[in-house]
């Protein structure tokens, strides 16, 4: 057997889905077998395969037993000349194996490959090529300063830039996403994954056991694959980073000396808690730069109401300043609080939202303002006519900001997108069809044709680029039915990132994509009107 391709899944059934297909139509014509080990999902992956790809190998694991371990179970049984360790969030062209097979064929020294990877806007992504974690990679990278000098190749070797995203050419570490390694070198090198590596840093080891002996890991670019959930998604939570640094510590220790072991983990661990510092205090901000932003305001709005009301309406004495900081806060605090419970901040945004908050809140302050003591309760019309005011204010800087891409806001009456279906007249109105029962799915504006010319459709293929422009499209969607996945990719890298792209198969309840390789894979789908996990849900139920 020439090829067994081995998937490692765990809760992501319609991505699963999408790569199988496309992963099939890739092997035709190839003697070839799919492996897929389920780590325990609890989102029907098995019965999904089990119903729409029969000829999958399935293993089903009664735990998430990791990486590492679910890719080495499927390796003891495959009988494939080469495999390949993908990812379940990748799609492939037609071509994929066709062209790497070839290569790797006709260079015996190559001991692994790996393809030119893009996101889900079909924009290049960098760690498909990537190198060893040398002290200083380790520091540039985990420190951030990578990012500040992109094209540097010593700055940002970590990503290998020395290498153009076009050039075939040896690199160190190739991405674990999408792996092409020779049967024989796996042996070789006494086995595929190190299981002592639950998740992160087995792809390194795997690349630096290989080179080790004497191969060459290859980025061959004419080779490409979608990878929506790209390494830029892996946040800089407290859990990544725990993760991740005990991942590199096992590989650093493994294969490097004991002095410059102890050197790399003071660089990497400073590097590792000053990213991980930095990223909760971005969060936090993030989180809560509206609310700081509306408590300011409120306080403000207060402040002046309450001099203008002393000076100029009663001309009576000045508040005492002990009682502004003894009722002022818990005011401020009562009025965010409603506008968080009533969805203020929840996307997407709406005025109404804002208008309910802010008066329930000044119910709330009255109420509260009843059972204070005497010499605090100064003057209820202070708090009726700062509610007041304040919600006229709030909503006019919401906008004012939201209209200088201060605040990331979606207003309620941008959605839905505006969006086109590439297809046939048949298929498109079946997707029509079920895009009406998907919460949040886009406005249609129309059809695509498939092929070059337009067929009663809005245009074809040949002039996609030129109507998602003019008529201010925002997503394509591409139902695989007519089309190849190599034609969707051409098209994607060809209109750019300026849309979103999500992918339908016939007969399947989901549209897959990502908007960019800083998000993680998105998709529409009816078997999720609603997130019945977010956070929004549970607070209002």
């Amino acid at each position: 057997m020439k090829l067994s391709v081995i998937i490692v899944n765990y809760n992501v059934k319609y991505f699963l889905e999408v790569c199988l297909h496309s992963v099939l139509r890739a092997i035709k014509g190839i003697d070839a077998e799919i492996i897929v080990v389920d780590n325990n999902s609890k989102d029907d992956s098995c019965r999904m395969v089990k119903e729409k790809y029969p000829s999958v190998i399935l293993i089903e694991n009664k735990e998430n037993t990791g990486f590492s371990r679910a890719n080495n179970q499927a390796v003891a049984i495959a009988r494939g000349e080469y495999l390949l360790f993908l990812n379940p969030d990748t799609v492939m062209p037609e071509d994929f194996f066709s062209k790497s097979l070839a290569y790797m064929d006709a260079h015996p020294e190559a001991g692994a490959l790996g393809p030119k990877l893009i996101d889900g806007k079909g924009q290049f992504a960098p760690d498909a090529k990537k190198s060893f974690p040398s002290i200083t990679v380790a520091l540039f990278k985990t420190t951030g300063i990578n990012k500040l000098f992109p094209k540097s190749p010593y700055f940002n070797k970590y990503y290998a830039v020395h290498i153009g995203e076009n050039e075939t050419a040896p690199v160190e570490v190739l991405s674990g996403c999408c792996m092409l390694v020779r049967t024989k070198v796996i042996k070789e090198i006494g086995g595929a994954f190190d299981e002592d590596y639950f998740m992160y840093c087995e792809d390194v080891d795997l690349c630096y056991r290989i080179q080790k002996a004497g191969y060459k890991n290859i980025y061959f670019p004419e080779a490409i694959l979608i990878h929506y959930k790209g390494e830029s998604t892996r946040k800089m939570t407290l859990t990544y980073v725990r993760i991740f640094n005990e991942a590199l510590i096992k590989f650093v220790k493994k294969h490097y000396s004991k002095k410059d072991t102890a050197l790399y983990l003071l660089f990497a661990n400073i590097g590792i808690a000053f990213r991980a510092l930095s990223g909760v205090v971005r969060l936090l901000f993030r989180i809560l730069k509206m609310p700081l932003f509306d408590a300011i305001i409120l306080f403000l709005t207060l402040f002046l109401i309450k001099d203008f009301w002393v000076l100029h309406v009663k001309n009576i004495m000045p508040i005492p300043l002990s009682s502004v900081y003894a009722t002022f806060p818990a005011y401020i605090a009562l009025w965010i609080l409603s506008l968080f419970l009533n969805g203020a901040y929840d996307q997407p945004y709406r005025a109404l939202r804002v208008t309910r908050g802010m008066i329930i809140g000044t119910i709330m302050i009255l109420a509260y303002y009843g059972l204070l003591k005497e010499e605090l309760r100064y003057s209820r019309a202070i708090i009726i006519f700062s509610g007041f005011a304040g919600t006229v204010i709030l909503l006019g800087l919401h906008e004012i900001l939201y209209r200088l891409g201060i605040f990331k806001l979606v207003p309620y009456d941008k959605l839905p997108k505006k969006a086109v279906i590439v297809a046939g007249e048949k298929e498109y109105h079946e997707t029509e069809s079920l895009l009406r029962k998907v919460h949040y799915a886009p406005e249609l504006s129309g059809r695509i044709n498939p092929g070059l010319g337009s067929e009663g459709a809005l245009a074809g293929l040949n002039n996609m680029k030129q109507l998602l422009y003019t008529a201010t499209i925002n997503e394509v969607i591409f139902c695989i039915n007519g089309l190849s996945y190599a034609e969707i990719f051409a098209r994607m890298q060809e209109c750019g990132n300026s849309y979103d792209y999500k992918i339908h198969l016939p007969g399947s309840k989901s549209f897959v994509g990502s908007n960019s390789s800083h998000t993680s894979g998105d998709l529409y789908t009816i078997d999720h009107s609603f997130n019945l996990d977010g956070f929004a849900f549970i607070r209002n139920n």
